[in-house]
């Protein structure tokens, strides 16, 4: 690996395209607005690196070591992130739709406002990220890890979060809507005021249902929603919407709702009949299971 050099305390804003940086070491660097467009990166240290309103459309930045760096703005649309050191990293109103981050560590880093609409997500690690606000639109998260993570108010809609491991994160008031959702793990996950509507929840091709226990989804718009296999076991459905969900092998057992809870007219009488009061609303106090 080259090591650092004086000359890179004056690379910020420079057009680096044809610059050989591949095994470079740029830890800590300042690269701030550097356009690095189509760029091979690879084996490159740019840890802690400053790379603010960079251009690295279709870089090749696959299992470089990002963690920690600075890329608020900075256009990643389309680039190779493929097991990517990103843990921690400020990537707040960045660019990556289309970008591949399949397997990349992202754990605890700030998405606020980022676009990776029809990203491919698959088992990247979102642990503890912060993604509200940001825009998911028909990504592809297949058997990724977001516990933990903050995704208020994300448009997921059209994802496909197939296998997807996502207990105790928060969705308030995002957009789902479409999404697939087949075998994942949602339990504990706040789902208030969250747009579901037309989302599929189902098994997975291992035969994982979809886990919802505990899950907060007071508000929830789940209309038209298609439910398969999947457990609603002490989840809070105040005010939540069913309206027209088709649903099938659905526990409710100890579900929470009151009396703004629209289910649909199939199972409304049904679960009244199972249901006791409680707190100013019902508990389906006996094993309740829609079909």
């Amino acid at each position: 690996m080259v090591a650092n050099s004086d000359a890179e305390d004056h690379l910020a804003g420079r057009d680096l395209r044809h610059t050989r940086l591949r095994d470079y070491r740029l830890d800590g660097a300042d690269l701030s607005r550097c356009i690095l467009r189509g760029t091979d990166l690879r084996g490159t240290d740019l840890h802690g690196a400053n790379l603010t309103g960079a251009n690295l459309e279709g870089a090749n930045l696959a299992g470089v070591d990002l963690h920690g760096a600075r890329l608020e703005h900075t256009v990643l649309t389309w680039a190779n992130l493929k097991g990517a050191q990103l843990g921690s990293a400020d990537l707040r109103d960045g660019h990556l739709h289309g970008a591949d981050l399949c397997n990349a560590d992202l754990h605890d880093a700030d998405l606020d406002h980022a676009d990776l609409g029809d990203a491919a997500v698959r088992g990247t690690d979102l642990r503890g990220a912060r993604l509200t606000w940001a825009r998911l639109s028909g990504a592809d998260l297949k058997q990724a890890e977001a516990s933990t993570a903050d995704l208020a108010h994300a448009h997921l809609d059209g994802a496909h979060l197939t296998e997807t491991r996502m207990t105790a994160a928060r969705f308030g008031e995002a957009d789902l809507s479409g999404a697939t959702l087949a075998g994942a793990d949602l339990s504990g996950a706040g789902l208030q005021g969250a747009r579901l509507r037309g989302i599929t929840m189902g098994l997975s091709s291992r035969q994982d249902p979809v886990n919802l226990e505990g899950a907060d989804l007071a508000g929830a718009d789940l209309r038209d929603a298609r439910l398969s296999s999947v457990s609603l076991t002490g989840a809070d459905l105040r005010g939540a919407d069913l309206s027209g969900a088709s649903a099938f092998n659905v526990e409710l057992t100890d579900a929470h709702w009151d009396g703004s809870t629209r289910w649909d007219y199939h199972h409304a009488l049904q679960i009244r009949d199972a249901s006791v009061p409680w707190q100013g609303g019902y508990r389906v106090a006996r094993r309740y299971v829609m079909r």
